[in-house]
């Protein structure tokens, strides 16, 4: 692997935990505006930061190989 191939894909890593992020937040909001307290909002929040984590890394993992 190549320079180049590496830094694509710390970039695309770097672009996936940011997305997850995002998505982690909506999880933290979506759980506030359904009334739960700071500490459960913030447990689902993280949850669903952690699987779409967790999706993403699987989903490089298949297309990695099948890529190069």
């Amino acid at each position: 692997m190549s320079t180049h191939d590496l830094l694509l894909l710390f970039l695309a890593l770097t672009v996936l935990v940011v997305l997850c992020a995002v998505i982690g937040v909506l999880g933290y909001s979506t759980a506030r505006l359904g009334g739960a307290p700071v500490t459960a909002a913030f447990d689902r929040g993280a949850f669903v930061f952690f699987c779409a984590l967790t999706l993403g890394l699987a989903l490089v993992g298949i297309l990695l190989p099948a890529l190069t």
